[in-house]
């Protein structure tokens, strides 16, 4: 079995917005176990974590057979998933769920280094750093070592897109650069930035949103709040405007129960619905995420007969 997350519940949000919510999300469960925001039977790891957290966060009981065993089958024998991020999207929701992934993931994820590129940036990615974040993750998550000599360089290449301003991007920092950079090098116990990751960070407070994306850019999205507020439980510091983060998210809520991208309207989705609950939980004192590795102890799977579901 995998170790319970650090995860905390935060305090029922008022009627009927969380009843609301919970009802928006468990509206959009696929048969198979799984979850899809748009409401077909095309479940993916990414909206089922997103459910699942979302469901946790507000004290909903969890724990589905049938979505392990959609998450489980989401893994090949060779203990490889179809991305890094379906991996990482897996391994928390299983961890939520109190199951395990079927087979070791370390070959998986210890083939290559990704790499950190303006030019190979995919497009729908927020952050140039979230291929290494993502990355990182999968280590710290399920426990496997990493090579000293990887450490090192992966290390140099996030140092080495840090600006003037004390921010992380190419070519001029954003909140969601600084954010995923700053946790990589957390990982990575390395915390030399913080000083000028503080520094951005205040720039980009903001009276009327809570955070913007970077110093005089307007209006604000829910992903920078975010990322705002993730940052500065990262660095040990008190939103300045934690209020307006706040009045932000209760704008950008649906009627469906959902969450929107912006205060101006749009479609919600899970992951916006998850972003912004966990800003909620973070700003009520909650942990952003789990923090003890998940699954794998030191590299090595769990025992054969405590992962069920797995042929």
């Amino acid at each position: 079995m995998l170790k319970k997350g650090t995860y905390c519940r935060v305090p029922p949000l008022t009627a009927p917005f969380h009843s609301n919510t919970v009802s928006y999300v468990r509206e959009r469960r696929c048969p198979s176990g799984g979850y899809c925001f748009y409401r077909l039977d095309e479940p993916n790891a990414g909206d089922t974590f997103y459910a699942l957290q979302v469901l946790s966060l507000l004290g909903q009981e969890v724990r589905d057979e049938e979505t392990a065993v959609f998450l489980q089958g989401l893994q090949e024998r060779d203990g490889s998933f179809p991305s890094h991020a379906a991996a990482l999207f897996a391994g928390r929701a299983l961890q939520l769920l109190g199951a395990s992934p079927c087979y070791e993931i370390a070959p998986f994820i210890t083939r290559s280094i990704p790499r950190i590129s303006p030019e190979t940036r995919v497009i729908e990615t927020l952050s140039l750093f979230e291929p290494p974040h993502t990355w990182l993750s999968l280590f710290f998550l399920y426990g496997v070592p990493l090579p000293d000599e990887w450490r090192d360089q992966i290390t140099t290449a996030i140092l080495g897109f840090q600006v003037k301003s004390g921010g992380f991007g190419s070519p001029n920092a954003t909140l969601q650069d600084t954010w995923r950079a700053a946790e990589s090098l957390a990982m990575l116990c390395s915390q030399d930035t913080n000083a000028g990751a503080l520094s951005f960070l205040r720039s980009c407070e903001d009276p009327e949103y809570g955070y913007i994306g970077r110093p005089g850019s307007r209006p604000a999205y829910l992903e920078d709040v975010h990322a705002g507020v993730r940052l500065s439980a990262l660095l040990g510091t008190a939103p300045r405007y934690a209020g307006a983060c706040r009045e932000f998210i209760g704008r950008c809520a649906h009627q469906s129960g959902g969450f929107t991208r912006s205060v101006f309207g749009g479609a919600p989705t899970l992951e916006f619905t998850a972003l912004a609950v966990e800003v909620l939980a973070i700003l009520g004192g909650r942990a952003p995420l789990p923090i003890a590795p998940i699954g794998f102890i030191h590299g090595k799977v769990q025992p054969e007969s405590k992962r069920e579901n797995c042929s």
